[in-house]
């Protein structure tokens, strides 16, 4: 695969009012809520017991797992449309988390520090996928949308990539969640596990291979995002740290919430329900979005532990601010693994048999630069190539992309339309079609 990226500068030429605080959610407990209004049966699962955490080699001598990652944003405003500076951000959270190489593992509460768990899975950005849309995007409660436009090109979305060999990965602006005209709540985001993990209800998988990643607000998406996302009907903004991305791909990658997902919308059960994993105390419900480390939800002995202890505030599966949240367990970590060395090792797979792209520069030019009201990409090929090339501007927002065009050995000339673009610095980028850009 050839990686072409050029810059080059265009020269000027003529050319209701809430009172109480909202319940801001994973997406994950909005889904469990349709699936069981339209399938009754599947609350049953939810009594079931869980399978126990597999038992898996010491992190000090495991094999860091890679999967490739394409992000689709998805965006109407121009806000939405995420600088890469922010995705990227993303996706350095994501390797910090999951390889236990975040700065703040030393928050962590000492009684828990034994547990903590090192999954060891690295992410690779394979592309950057940007669609301008006229849609919205709605969880519906009492329906079965669930973004399912976000993900099909024909609706106003971006189509997925090969879902068993790529994490995609979809950002939009997601609406409140709404009835009769009345705001509920804010989904963050939310993923689907692999279909039928014994830790989780039957069927909670994704409805359609093609539907099948995460999705997330883009507000939410890295540590460097500027764009602030208010409590609902509440006073303030959220704290984002990237980490609702790493609980989101924790649920792709089979996590449950650490409650067991047994108080719907914040409300209590009785702590007998269970994620499925030993190391993770129980808990009654999530947190409120704060760093509560006194929070004991469940008075009892944990037989991991022979204690009862506190919740598990610190975790990435529960509900903490995300300044609070810096770690998985080692059976979590173990669960992950197990995951993808099982029902998604396709994405091993993929990652193991990608050749490092060659970037080639020397065969690119771009005539004349700076240019006027007509500019043309000049490549060269030694091979047939299907390519595809994309003009972006200088803050990394897509401007133009051309059909695929199959290109014979030998020297080409696209014209590049840049007679609509406002004078500035742009960049022309080229890429084979048939193997994703890196």
């Amino acid at each position: 695969m050839n990686r072409f990226v050029l810059p080059f500068l265009l020269l000027p030429f003529f050319a209701g009012a809430q009172t109480e605080p909202l319940p801001v959610l994973c997406g994950n407990e909005v889904f469990d809520q349709i699936l069981n209004a339209h399938y009754p049966e599947l609350r049953e699962s939810f009594l079931e017991t869980f399978a126990q955490t597999a038992t898996a080699p010491d992190a000090a001598r495991r094999t860091p797992l890679k999967i490739r990652v394409v992000v689709h944003v998805v965006w109407k405003s121009p806000e939405e449309n995420l600088h890469d500076s922010i995705v990227l951000s993303q996706i350095a959270v994501l390797n910090e988390d999951f390889n236990r190489q975040n700065p703040d593992t030393a928050d962590l509460r000492p009684a828990f520090q034994p547990v903590a768990g090192n999954p060891q899975v690295q992410f690779e950005l394979a592309d950057i996928v940007r669609v301008q849309t006229t849609q919205n995007f709605q969880l519906n409660l009492l329906g079965n949308e669930i973004l399912s436009n976000l993900k099909s090109t024909a609706s106003g979305g971006s189509d997925a990539w090969d879902t068993d060999a790529y994490l995609n990965i979809w950002i939009c602006k997601i609406q409140p969640i709404a009835f009769g005209g009345i705001t509920l709540g804010q989904v963050l985001g939310f993923a689907f596990p692999p279909n039928n993990l014994g830790n989780w209800p039957a069927n909670s998988g994704a409805p359609s291979p093609e539907q099948d990643g995460v999705v997330l607000d883009y507000r939410t998406v890295g540590r460097n995002n500027p764009y602030p996302l208010p409590v609902p009907g509440g006073a303030g903004n959220l704290t984002i740290r990237g980490r609702t991305g790493t609980h989101e791909v924790g649920h792709y990658l089979g996590l449950r919430h650490i409650w067991g997902d047994g108080g719907l919308f914040g409300l209590p059960n009785n702590c007998s329900e269970s994620d499925g994993i030993d190391d993770t105390p129980f808990a009654n419900a999530q947190s409120s979005f704060d760093c509560n480390k006194t929070r004991n939800t469940c008075n009892q002995i944990e037989p991991f532990y022979g204690l009862d202890m506190p919740d598990l505030v610190e975790n990435y599966m529960d509900y903490s601010s995300e300044n609070c949240m810096n770690m998985f367990s080692k059976g979590q970590a173990n669960h992950i693994r197990g995951v993808l060395n099982g029902p998604r090792n396709g994405l091993l797979q993929a990652s193991s048999s990608t050749q490092t792209p060659v970037v080639l520069a020397d065969r690119l030019r771009v005539l004349p630069n700076p240019v006027g009201e007509e500019a043309r990409l000049q490549l060269r090929l030694e091979q047939s190539e299907q390519i595809i090339c994309r003009l972006f501007s200088a803050d990394g927002r897509l401007q133009w992309q051309s059909p695929a065009m199959l290109l014979q050995p030998g020297k080409h000339d696209i014209p590049a339309p840049v007679a609509q673009l406002t004078p500035g610095l742009y960049y022309l980028r080229a890429g084979n079609y048939a193997t994703p850009f890196v």
